[in-house]
């Protein structure tokens, strides 16, 4: 591969090089979307940036470089799967929303006031996540809400960096409580079978259908493994096909973007309990492999309980804080009312994550 790329380097370089240019010599454009170039630049470069003094580390990644990363599998993870099976005006026009009202009208606005001198990367990893969080049937104004939301408590604890839990679960909460009957109900339907014209350019007939969980809950049935991994099943627009999840997952585990052993302990811990109940209570439980492929779980596991704004930094503490994850997540969906729990899981650990790396430091340093 990079054998192939090697040729067409200096004209990616110098073609980079002068948007950079143009970008960071027009302010009102490097204000808007100076960050958001900086992400991808560091994805297709190395940062430029190094440290004058000691301690060195040899690393290219910076948050831009992360963020990037994290774009990039967001899109391959969720936004093309969903378009196949949704339209794409289903999805590009609850992006456009989110974008709008999220980063440039929330975002902008609290720089301004704040004075700072561009909006943060972090907004368009937060604003593409709310779609991916809610049912394809929402409407718009319930996207732009809750990536207002998801903004606004994001900046209000500090903006990037200091956020005590993942802004856009706070907002996904925020919004079940204040408004269960669109969220709780039957969920649009994906396409299934070979798509036409009509279907891409608008999408589907507004078909519903309970989700795989709650259709577990309330009556026992066990949807197709093969439909929850290639998405044909019901489910919050970003869930649905878990294969791209799973791809885009690995890949930046690969690129070292997400720590392996919060999903593998995750997914790990959902697994094992599964079974251990399943042994235990019988068919009143979901089966383990149906556990690990239905809800938002794979979402969570890959893209939301990796934050490492949220999450532990130590190694110990990152198998505690996932298998603290899937218990939850088991214990919400076998043994209460509620059909998913990953929102609550993720969110609860989230809050528990300071006390654990505290703990695990001061058995490690034994202070």
């Amino acid at each position: 591969m990079k054998k192939l790329l090697k040729p067409i380097e200096p004209i990616i370089d110098k073609g980079l090089d002068t948007l950079e240019s143009f970008i960071h010599t027009h302010r009102k454009v490097n204000f808007l979307f100076g960050a958001l170039f900086g992400a991808f630049d560091g994805l297709l470069r190395s940062t430029k940036e190094t440290t004058q003094t000691q301690p060195f580390i040899r690393n290219n990644y910076d948050v831009k470089r992360f963020m990037g990363a994290v774009l990039v599998a967001l899109v391959f993870g969720w936004v093309f799967p969903a378009i196949y099976f949704y339209g794409w005006q289903c999805v590009i026009s609850k992006l456009i929303v989110s974008f709008i009202i999220g980063v440039f009208v929330v975002d902008v606005i609290w720089a301004i006031v704040a004075r700072e001198n561009h909006i943060s990367e972090g907004g368009f990893v937060s604003c593409l996540l709310i779609p991916a969080i809610l049912p394809p049937q929402a409407p718009l104004w319930m996207v732009g809400l809750g990536a207002a939301l998801a903004i606004i408590f994001r900046n209000v604890l500090g903006g990037v960096g200091n956020n005590l839990v993942n802004p856009a679960l706070f907002s996904r909460l925020f919004l079940t409580i204040c408004f269960p009957s669109l969220l709780v109900t039957g969920y649009q339907t994906p396409f299934v079978g070979m798509p036409d014209i009509h279907a891409f350019r608008y999408g589907l007939d507004a078909i519903t259908h309970a989700t795989p969980l709650t259709a577990f809950k309330t009556n026992g049935e066990v949807t197709s493994y093969l439909s929850l991994l290639i998405g044909t099943s019901s489910g919050s627009l970003g869930e649905t096909c878990r294969l791209a999840l799973i791809l885009a997952g690995l890949w930046l585990i690969k690129i070292r973007v997400v720590n392996w052993r919060i999903p593998v302990s995750y997914l790990g811990s959902v697994l094992v309990l599964s079974v251990f109940f399943s042994l235990i209570l019988g068919k009143t439980v979901a089966p383990p492999l149906f556990q690990l492929l239905s809800g938002g779980l794979i979402l969570g596991a890959f893209y939301m309980a990796t934050d490492p704004i949220t999450t532990t930094y130590n190694q110990i503490a990152k198998w505690i804080y996932g298998a603290g994850c899937g218990f939850i997540t088991v214990l919400i969906r076998d043994f209460t009312s509620l059909p998913e729990g990953v929102m609550y899981s993720i969110l609860l650990m989230n809050l528990l994550a300071i006390p654990i790396q505290s703990l695990m430091v001061k058995i490690r340093y034994r202070l």
